[in-house]
């Protein structure tokens, strides 16, 4: 590109420093929920977790301090009852039919929810809170505690014979009576294999 006078030249400079310097500061701003945290909030984030954040741009569940990235599955759980804004129904990109909160659950999140519930969830509008109580969406008597569904799912396995299935809050997988093969799977990173 020419520049037929120095004063285009400079606002040409002046205009990429500009958008070089804006796009250095998104790179380090923590966004939860389309709000860019103020340092007091990340300060008071700190003095609560421990930890400061990492710059990045996430969602969050005020309601059951379910926690990710934008764009991808639940990564994790937080307090409740942080206000960080208003959480979009498209934060983890769902396509499920199945909603949390507002959210729509992508499939890898579905499969997981369902492994810890021991049944697949149907297509509908939930709620969860931060005890793990869980039910439908209108109906504040929960249907489910997904702790305890945790708990008495386990050892659900159908084999016998090395067949040790088990899941957790975030994961799931099985593994022979050996232990030389098996496979974790966790929502936004799939399936991990071991011995195969």
């Amino acid at each position: 590109m020419k520049y037929s006078n120095p004063l285009s030249c400079a606002l040409f400079v002046v205009g990429i420093v500009v958008l070089l310097c804006s796009v250095t500061n998104a790179a380090e701003e923590v966004t939860i929920n389309g709000v860019t945290l103020s340092d007091t909030q990340i300060s008071e984030f700190q003095q609560t977790y421990g930890v400061k954040p990492q710059p990045g741009n996430y969602w969050y569940d005020q309601k059951s301090g379910l926690y990710g990235v934008v764009g991808f599955p639940a990564y994790g759980f937080m307090l409740a009852g942080h206000d960080f804004g208003r959480l979009d129904k498209n934060a983890s990109n769902g396509n499920t039919g199945v909603f949390v909160n507002g959210r729509e659950l992508p499939p890898s999140e579905w499969v997981v929810w369902s492994q810890l519930l021991g049944y697949m969830i149907q297509p509908g509008k939930y709620w969860l809170d931060h005890n793990g109580n869980a039910g439908y969406e209108g109906n504040p008597i929960p249907t489910e505690n997904l702790y305890m569904a945790a708990q008495r799912n386990l050892y659900r396995g159908s084999g016998g014979g090395g067949d040790n299935f088990w899941t957790s809050r975030f994961s799931a997988g099985n593994y022979d009576s050996g232990n030389q093969r098996g496979y974790v799977s966790v929502p936004g990173h799939g399936p991990i294999g071991y011995g195969f």
